[in-house]
């Protein structure tokens, strides 16, 4: 009779594991928290409290209140932090043995990437704001996406490929989607910044370069001052954790 009980509790207890929805993959997860960051996971009405070594999901939404940050890590080694008051979301992470793809959308708010060098030419790895698309190949930059919606790109290892972000149902200007950034020469000195109209463009930023996106398209590319950035705060501390990589 007890042999009973026991068998009829293992069943359900398989049954109900089988009927469970199982919870996609995790494509990366949390390696640092500073105060309070919050995670919503895709299809969550309620937010959690993140932790470390936390997994993060494709549809995950990260949240950083004042005076808190993150570290997210993915699982090609490749890490974004996000600094207080920012929201970022990774919309898609396809990583396979030869192959990637890697979507992500920063809302508002400041991000510090360092992207794991690509091998295919069939790579993607794009970050979304409200003003731009970036699309790299393996660099070190960071972002800064305004409540005004305007963007700004700093570039400091590598280059980037930035187009303005597509008005609602358009395909993104510039590269096509999943293709790698166009090869560019060696770099060469830039001509102070320049203004562009909203007519479509597609720029190459490279080591020590930046460029603004504003909400109606238009662009600035420039230069920037590298011992006057490493003044900052943020800057130093991603240098620093870029350190442990």
């Amino acid at each position: 009779m007890i042999y009973k009980h026991i068998v009829l509790i293992v069943i359900s207890f398989f049954l109900f594991l089988s009927s469970a929805p199982p919870k996609s993959n995790a494509v990366g997860k949390i390696s640092f928290v500073l105060k309070n960051v919050l995670v919503l996971e895709k299809g969550a009405k309620q937010f959690k409290q993140a932790g470390f070594q936390m997994p993060v999901r494709n549809g995950d939404r990260l949240e950083t209140k004042k005076e808190s940050r993150a570290e997210l890590t993915f699982n090609d080694g490749s890490v974004v932090r996000i600094d207080e008051l920012s929201i970022y979301t990774v919309e898609k992470a396809d990583m396979k043995e030869n192959s990637k793809e890697v979507e992500s959308t920063l809302s508002i708010g400041k991000l510090w990437a360092n992207v794991k060098r690509l091998v295919s030419n069939n790579d993607s790895w794009k970050l979304k704001s409200p003003a731009a698309v970036v699309a790299v190949r393996g660099t070190i930059y960071r972002m800064n996406a305004g409540a005004d919606s305007s963007t700004q790109v700093l570039v400091y290892d590598g280059n980037v490929a930035v187009s303005p972000a597509a008005p609602a149902g358009q395909p993104s200007m510039g590269a096509a989607p999943g293709g790698p950034p166009r090869q560019v020469s060696g770099p060469v000195q830039v001509a102070g910044p320049k203004e562009v109209s909203m007519e479509t463009w597609f720029e190459i930023v490279k080591a020590q370069q930046q460029i603004v996106v504003r909400p109606d398209g238009t662009y600035a590319k420039s230069e920037f001052n590298l011992e006057e950035d490493a003044k900052l705060d943020w800057v130093q501390w991603n240098k620093e954790r870029d350190k442990s990589l």
